[in-house]
């Protein structure tokens, strides 16, 4: 297959088995297509929101520090968010399935990928309770007996109020994903010699069979994606198979297909507003909000790796006396970052989950002269979260779209250091174009650097 920008020539041309090109099949979809080309031009954002959600957080059930990634047989997902809007609103839930690059899937309604309703109403909505900061608190698990996936692949979690449906409040991606290969993965410091001691790569394999779900073509039907993390900013898209033997297909990404290691998470605990945790400087009540002052954070960049266990950059809603969701106040959190002099052509960013993997405005740093430091002020719910600073290009302040950040990815190295021996997780998500016209996750690996 060949893969373009447009949702309606991702997958327009297919191999077929004999190696003959299908012009048929490729002429039905440019015109059944036509329509949603038109729609959509560029895929999914890695995460969308109003100015009044906040918390979206999107997680298998049960697993909150985990990304959002499913078995099709059992899987459920529990989303959640908090709406500072004064007014009640009773909003819906509705999910959309996507080609493995995050468009639209062609020619797919709602009745070709859900068993049930294609919306959902929130089962829980709760009103915040002995806070300063009101809010409505929202929750939902599913699938459940009122909705269900009847294929895997890709989708689109998409909040919206009733009254206002085209208009959507929140979107979060999430991967429903079937077992049907075999994956081997093996990740290790670079093969690269200047890379050696920065960087990660991972050897991966996909065995398959007859008798579960052949793969007859490797070469164009089958896309592996590899992500360190679950962050899809950094994902390795598009790799060439290095061998195809039989009933395995190999994978040796390596070079520019290689990942930063990076260090481990720094931890902001917030759960208590009666003392100042490990790393708080001091908490105050200041009237409308608490605050929270971290303690100055200096630049890792050259010291050496100090192995702490973290959550990998997720983050849990907690407190030590009330309900955690809806008895978690909001703390207007301050950071800092020491700096020996301005970054005129660069900005810095507080990252992870709590920025939803990207870089929003509200999570950039701004340069104090007078303290010679970096600052932000970030308004974070009750609880225990990993942060870690990242750089990117003033030139890239305000583009989110998924091109801008795959091509451009933020630096690391730059204020956290970078080390082949960190402790990474990395997923490797397999799909395969099916014959009923969609793409199919035939697999899903986890794996983390052998110690």
């Amino acid at each position: 297959m060949f893969s373009t920008n447009s949702p309606c020539t991702t997958f327009l041309v297919y191999k077929s088995f004999s190696g003959v090109f299908s012009v048929l099949f490729c002429t039905l979809v440019l015109c059944l297509g036509q329509n949603s080309a038109i729609a959509q031009s560029n895929p999914y954002p890695l995460h969308w929101a109003v100015g009044s959600i906040h918390t979206p957080q999107l997680y298998p059930l049960g697993q909150p520090t985990a990304h959002p990634m499913i078995p099709l047989d059992g899987g459920q997902l529990v989303l959640s968010f908090d709406d500072f809007s004064p007014e009640l609103r009773t909003l819906e839930l509705r999910v959309k399935h996507c080609t493995f690059d995050w468009y639209d899937s062609p020619d797919m309604t709602s009745s070709d990928y859900i068993d049930g309703f294609p919306t959902l109403a929130f089962e829980t909505i709760e009103s915040s309770f002995n806070t300063k900061a009101n809010f409505t608190h929202y929750a939902v698990a599913f699938p459940n007996s009122l909705l269900s996936f009847s294929k895997s692949g890709n989708y689109i979690a998409e909040v919206y109020d009733p009254n206002d449906p085209e208009r959507a409040l929140l979107q979060m991606r999430f991967v429903v994903f079937e077992s049907l290969v075999d994956i081997e993965m093996r990740v290790h410091p670079s093969s690269i010699i200047r890379n050696k001691r920065t960087h990660q790569e991972v050897d991966m394999a996909v065995l398959h069979s007859s008798d579960r779900y052949p793969i007859y073509d490797a070469y164009d039907a089958l896309q592996v994606v590899l992500m360190q993390n679950g962050k899809w900013e950094t994902a390795v898209m598009g790799m060439e198979p290095q061998f195809v033997r039989g009933e395995e297909v190999t994978f040796n990404p390596t070079g520019p297909e290689s990942f930063a290691g990076g260090n481990s998470w720094r931890f902001a605990d917030l759960k208590s507003l009666r003392f100042a945790s490990m790393g708080i400087e001091r908490i105050q009540d200041e009237g409308t909000h608490w605050h929270a002052y971290l303690e100055l954070d200096e630049p890792r960049t050259y010291a050496f790796l100090k192995a702490q266990q973290d959550l990998d950059g997720h983050f849990v809603i907690s407190n030590e006396l009330q309900e955690d969701a809806t008895g978690s106040d909001y703390v207007w959190t301050h950071f800092s970052l020491k700096a020996f002099e301005e970054r005129l052509q660069e900005d810095i960013y507080v990252y992870g989950k709590l920025s939803n993997w990207s870089y929003p405005e509200s999570h950039r740093m701004i340069w104090n002269p007078e303290t010679r430091q970096y600052e932000a002020s970030l308004l974070l719910k009750q609880g225990y979260y990993n942060y870690e600073y990242r750089v990117r290009p003033s030139i890239d302040r305000g583009k989110l779209d998924f091109y801008s950040l795959h091509e451009h990815p933020s630096n690391i190295a730059a204020i956290e250091g970078s080390h082949a021996l960190a402790d990474n997780p990395y997923m490797a998500l397999v799909y395969y174009w099916d014959l009923n016209g969609y793409d199919r996750v035939i697999g899903y690996a986890l794996a983390t650097p052998a110690q």
